[in-house]
């Protein structure tokens, strides 16, 4: 299983996981260190691909079952690997991923385009 992770679970890592798949035929998941459950982004800026997101909430038992976890910024993929050591092989920081919040609808579309970049980059 790949996990992508963020702090809260409403763009970032639902973007990747969804871009993953879509991309690589395998299904990815995501979830937040922080996210609150079921949160979504309001309606103006949720992309198609993100209807239907609910935010999950990080858990030890989604660490246990993945087989790569990759973290939306270094400081996650950090946090990660001292509360979870022994999770720490399998968990990769992203190239930085600004957090587009406040940037309204275009900041949302640039951030997807630099996910997507991403993304298309991984094995």
């Amino acid at each position: 299983m790949i996990l992508f992770v963020d702090y809260n679970d409403v763009f970032r890592a639902p973007m990747a996981a969804a871009l993953y798949t879509q991309k690589h035929g395998r299904r990815a998941y995501s979830a937040g260190v922080y996210a609150e459950e079921g949160a979504q982004l309001g309606d103006a800026i949720r992309p198609k691909q993100l209807r239907t997101h609910l935010a999950r909430q990080l858990s030890a038992s989604m660490l246990a079952k993945a087989d790569e976890i990759w973290c939306v910024t270094a400081a996650i993929a950090r946090h990660l690997t001292e509360e979870h050591p022994e999770a720490s092989k399998k968990i990769h920081a992203l190239p930085e991923i600004s957090d587009p919040a406040g940037s309204g609808r275009d900041g949302y579309a640039r951030c997807e385009q630099r996910i997507r970049r991403i993304v298309e980059e991984m094995p």
